[in-house]
């Protein structure tokens, strides 16, 4: 992330000043608000094309998910591979291809999907392994996964920047994406559908194409014209919960390349030294995910004076989650850094919420019907961060034009996301919505 946003500002800040020699520009110069906003509309546009993608290919590769979770992960991994290849390569040769071409680069994915349909089979992967009432700390410590990899990535990435080249660092990230889909070779296959009779398994395989269609289209469905599952979704608790998902799946996109942006050109700071403030972020975030949620979780559990059911124990803590997102956005949109620290600070205790409501929804829904609706999650999230990366785009660059308090328009408008996430969250009943079948499945993995 550090060292793309550093090449492309780098790029237009070339093209508006109209430089092609391979002389070094003053990063200051770079600053210019039309270098800003053209920065702005291409990482807004590559951020609603890869959603769009996502919500084109998780229906049919989450029901073939639901037969085999590896190779559909290993698949994902392929396309974010060929997508992060594809940007290395356009930045590399900008002086005869486009920059906007990086663009291409989030329609490769529909190759597996991508990183929408990876974190759809690993949260798969979690639910069929784990008892309903440990989801949510494993669900932490997924996330404290990724919150160490934005701890220790844009550091040392931006070290690597100060020491060599932007060139070092987005090299390596190829390596690391290799890494990060080999990984699942070490993951048994936890699909229920994979323990299916070896006669049904040899008729799969030799189906032909317009049979393997046939049998997608009817896996599709019957996933989702299921009378069950539509039952499900009749309940007032997770129809509740798919709009909390859908206000708060923007909300990752203020810390990405937007606040890179906001950091450099507001207090006049180098990409670099944005990325140092990244770590903060992530170092506060692995405390709250891997530490503070999970024993706050526990304690819960164990304590004999605070007696909360599992639901509503998580129910709780995702208020207090979506509480921490509105005000921390807030502050970061401050006119000044102590505003911005504690507005950091803050907004890591934000990073529960799609853990926990992941966590609630899960709780609701029937063993068998975790990765459909895992699956229906992910569209809703998609269509929520679809007009995310445009609207951000278009508040950054009104917001250089306003100036003053204003400049901080795109992080109010996430607070806003936070705080209704807040208000929506406050009007779920678990009572209401707990099946008796799923509390009989909770009573059973007590004992």
């Amino acid at each position: 992330m550090v060292p793309a946003a550093r090449l492309v500002e780098d790029i237009f800040c070339r093209r508006h000043y109209r430089r092609v020699d391979n002389a070094p520009i003053d990063e200051r110069l770079c600053k210019a608000d039309e270098v800003q906003s053209a920065m702005a509309w291409v990482f807004g546009l590559s951020l609603a094309l890869g959603t769009v993608v996502g919500l084109v290919v998780v229906l049919p590769y989450g029901v073939l998910a639901d037969r085999a979770r590896k190779p559909v992960y290993l698949l994902a991994a392929t396309g974010q591979f060929v997508n992060v290849a594809w940007s290395v390569l356009v930045l590399r040769f900008w002086r005869v291809l486009p920059v906007e071409l990086i663009l291409v680069g989030p329609l490769l994915e529909v190759i597996g999907g991508g990183l929408t349909m990876a974190i759809v089979i690993l949260y798969a992967i979690i639910s069929d392994v784990n008892a309903p009432e440990d989801r949510a700390i494993t669900y932490f410590f997924s996330s404290l996964a990724a919150n160490l990899a934005v701890f220790a990535g844009p550091p040392l990435a931006s070290k690597m920047i100060e020491v060599w080249s932007p060139w070092v660092p987005i090299s390596s990230s190829l390596v690391a994406t290799v890494l990060a889909g080999s990984i699942i070779f070490l993951v048994p296959e936890t699909a229920r559908s994979v323990r299916k009779s070896p006669a049904s398994e040899e008729h799969w395989s030799r189906m032909g194409d317009h049979e393997w269609q046939n049998a997608v289209k009817t896996q599709l469905t019957r996933a989702f014209h299921n009378s069950d599952l539509r039952s499900v979704l009749k309940k007032r608790s997770v129809i509740l919960l798919l709009l909390v998902f859908a206000l708060a799946a923007p909300l990752p996109a203020g810390m990405g390349t937007m606040f890179l942006q906001y950091y450099s050109k507001r207090f006049g700071k180098s990409i670099e030294n944005a990325g140092y403030m990244l770590a903060i972020r992530g170092g506060f975030t692995i405390v709250v995910v891997g530490i503070l949620l999970p024993m706050l979780s526990k304690y819960i559990n164990s304590s004999s004076y605070i007696k909360l059911p599992a639901f509503r124990r998580d129910l709780i803590l995702a208020q207090t989650s979506a509480a921490s997102a509105g005000l921390g956005y807030f502050l970061l949109g401050g006119p000044n850094m102590t505003f911005l620290i504690s507005g950091i600070v803050i907004l890591t205790l934000s990073a529960g919420i799609g853990p926990l409501c992941r966590s609630l929804i899960s709780n609701i829904v029937e063993p068998d019907q975790t990765s459909q609706i895992f699956t229906i999650v992910s569209i809703v999230e998609g269509i929520g961060s679809l007009p995310a990366g445009p609207f951000l785009a278009w508040t950054f660059s009104s917001s250089m034009r306003l100036g003053g308090i204003w400049t901080g328009l795109p992080f109010f408008l996430l607070g806003s996301l936070g705080f209704l996430a807040l208000v929506v969250l406050c009007l779920v009943h678990p009572k209401r919505n707990m099946s008796e079948s799923h509390r009989v499945v909770e009573d059973n993995s007590v004992l």
